[in-house]
């Protein structure tokens, strides 16, 4: 700043920091100051460091001690006596700490078809069949040509990771010789060191193909860098700003993108396209084989002969209701099957449904007793023509469960009401589809009051009485 200038035009201090804008301290420390100012403080560092200066450099010399972090020196030093600051502290580490000497990366090369890398990129929430759901991508390059397949997912389930692998490989046509992957709980189960304990299905997956695969070490991305920035490379070349109507139009476009720009432009590494390079690769891959992707676990039907399977239940015939079941998973769709034999397949549920029942396998409506049922049916209809035919047939679709004890119950409350009563009755309970017990006595009651039979007269019964001579009895007295 121009502090020295505008003392020398005669300008106090005040007005100095008045006209800068700053303390008058700084004005004073300034114009003391042969250097311009820097605008930081300049203080004294580490004195209450120094004290210790030798045993931070004796620990950071040892081979077990170097590796202690800066707060566990901070406790080291803060029994013997340190009173100083973390901040202070740690800087001195940082400047004094030995640093390993750079090492040069060495590329590693592959035959050709002879390693596939695959990993999973997270693409984001975005709205798939009017829900949001997020979207991950499966990723697979070849090593030796840097071809490249993509598909795009909303899960990464075992089943789906299965799936993409299948459609890898059909997609190269062909299977190389090994599958890099990452420590992922759908492809490995554990791992001890070099020691890598694979899950069983992707085990069964890498049989019936006839590869090998391998885990890359924990936090060891450069061991599949030639998948991990195809990654990046889609989200920015294919993903970023397209417009997701569904699943299946979305990995449509991405087989086109594959086909026309992702394998056909020139790689800066190899120098030549994808394309011309698996051309030849094509030929070293192994032979497709027929396998059927598909996992296999247990249920149990509950009392409506539906089976759970994430959240959505699936229907099996009626007969099956509280029975074990064996679920088939493929990424097609569910199989059901008992002793071994399906007896039911579904589609997977659309995303908001949550009951998928097959109509085949409701349970048949329980039947009426038809003799007596056809006999008060035809005496309904007698008395009150077609409407009480209409009535007849929504008792028998409707209520088939007690059709006798409702159409008694049209009979009961003819006699006691009488013919006009109760026709105005059905026509009402027809008008509003309501066949049910009681309604009709309900309405009858509404409309009229029932009519009360008086008592006639009976006639008495004739008797002939036999006459007798009452003089039998006088004799009888003396």
């Amino acid at each position: 700043m121009d502090f020295h200038i505008l003392k020398q035009q005669g300008l106090s201090i005040r007005k100095i920091a008045a006209l800068r804008g700053v303390s008058r301290n700084r004005v004073r420390r300034a114009l003391r100051s042969p250097a311009p100012p820097t605008g930081s403080r300049q203080r004294a560092k580490g004195l209450k460091v120094e004290p210790f200066r030798p045993l931070i450099e004796c620990w950071l010399r040892d081979d077990v001690m170097r590796q202690w972090t800066s707060e566990r020196m901070f406790d080291e030093l803060a029994a013997r006596g340190y009173d100083g600051g973390r901040t202070v502290l740690k800087e001195f580490v940082r400047a004094h700490r030995p640093r390993p000497a750079p090492i040069a990366e060495a590329r590693f090369f592959v035959k050709a078809g002879q390693q596939m890398q695959v990993d999973w990129g997270e693409m984001g929430v975005v709205t798939v069949g009017g829900v949001p759901r997020k979207l991950y991508a499966f990723v697979a390059v070849m090593s030796w040509s840097r071809a490249l397949f993509v598909r795009f997912t909303t899960d990464m389930k075992l089943l789906t990771w299965l799936d993409c692998h299948q459609q890898a490989f059909e997609f190269f046509g062909g299977v190389p010789s090994e599958v890099l992957i990452d420590n992922l709980k759908t492809g490995v189960i554990s791992r001890a060191g070099g020691t890598v304990r694979f899950h069983p299905q992707y085990e069964q997956l890498a049989v019936g193909y006839g590869f090998r695969p391998i885990a890359c070490f924990p936090q060891r991305p450069k061991t599949k860098g030639r998948v991990e920035r195809m990654v990046r490379f889609v989200r920015e070349r294919f993903f970023a700003g397209r417009e997701i109507g569904d699943l299946d139009t979305l990995n449509g476009d991405a087989l086109l993108w594959l086909r026309e720009r992702a394998n056909t432009r020139t790689h800066r590494t190899t120098r030549e396209r994808p394309c011309d390079r698996f051309s030849i690769e094509q030929a070293a891959l192994l032979p497709l084989r027929d396998y059927d992707v598909v996992l296999e676990e247990p249920r149990v039907a509950d009392a409506y002969a539906l089976v759970s399977v994430d959240g959505v239940r699936y229907s099996v015939p009626a007969n099956y209701a509280r029975q074990p079941i064996v679920l088939h998973r493929r990424p097609t769709g569910l199989s059901f099957l008992v002793n071994g034999v399906v007896v039911s397949k579904h589609g997977y549920a659309a995303a908001g449904l949550r009951v998928i029942q097959d109509p085949t396998h409701l349970p048949p409506a329980p039947k009426p007793r038809h003799e007596r049922f056809a006999q008060l049916g035809d005496a309904v209809i007698a008395r009150f023509g077609e409407t009480g035919r209409s009535y007849v047939l929504a008792v028998e679709s409707k209520a088939p469960h007690a059709p006798l004890s409702i159409l008694r119950e049209v009979l009961d409350r003819e006699s006691e009401f009488g013919p006009p009563v109760v026709m105005s009755a059905l026509q009402t309970l027809l008008q509003f589809a309501i066949v049910k017990r009681g309604r009709l006595s309900a309405l009858c009651y509404r409309f009229a009051s029932p009519r009360v039979a008086l008592p006639t007269r009976c006639p008495l019964p004739h008797v002939d009485v036999e006459r007798r001579d009452l003089s039998v009895y006088d004799e009888a007295a003396a």
